[in-house]
């Protein structure tokens, strides 16, 4: 478990996610939208590209993880695919930006957490919306409401407190 910024405050009520960019139709959607979508479950071992990095000499400033950065959960959401298809994703797309809730300063610039993907991945059918992390709702730490997962990714690209997709 590994924060960018700080854990955002979202209330899934009024939580929305917006999917534009180059896309056809571009969508707004809340929480009871993703759930009424029909529901995939996975089970994904995520791990952070900085697992072993408390070994390194010199040390780098940051979280100093041994070997415990990895885990796996069974996450449950809907198709990433399939939204995307539902807007129209336009062939000229070559990356899909996803931007967080969290938000905070790094080397002195304020920004959003955001992480992109190829098109190739993100139309995979493996890519998920998740909302549900071992049966029950996401828990704030790891990401509530949504946030994607990517099987085979490294953590970093499963972005959580998920706000726009672009």
């Amino acid at each position: 478990l590994l924060i960018h910024y700080d854990i955002p405050a979202v209330d899934p009520a009024t939580w929305r996610l917006s999917v534009t960019g180059e896309v056809a139709r571009p969508l707004t959607l809340g929480l009871d939208d993703l759930r009424a979508r029909p529901r995939v479950t996975q089970r994904v071992t995520l791990e952070c590209a900085g697992n072993g990095r408390a070994r390194l000499d010199p040390r780098p400033v940051s979280q100093p993880w041994l070997d415990e950065a990895v885990g796996t959960a069974e996450w449950t959401g809907c198709s990433l695919a399939a939204l995307l298809a539902e807007a129209g994703l336009r062939d000229g797309a070559v990356d899909v930006a996803f931007t967080a809730h969290d938000h905070g300063t790094e080397r002195g610039v304020e920004q959003d957490y955001t992480r992109a993907l190829p098109v190739a991945e993100t139309l995979s059918g493996d890519v998920l919306l998740a909302y549900e992390m071992n049966g029950a709702p996401l828990p704030p730490q790891h990401g509530a409401p949504v946030r994607l997962v990517v099987p085979g990714w490294y953590g970093m690209a499963h972005v959580k407190w998920l706000r726009d997709i672009a």
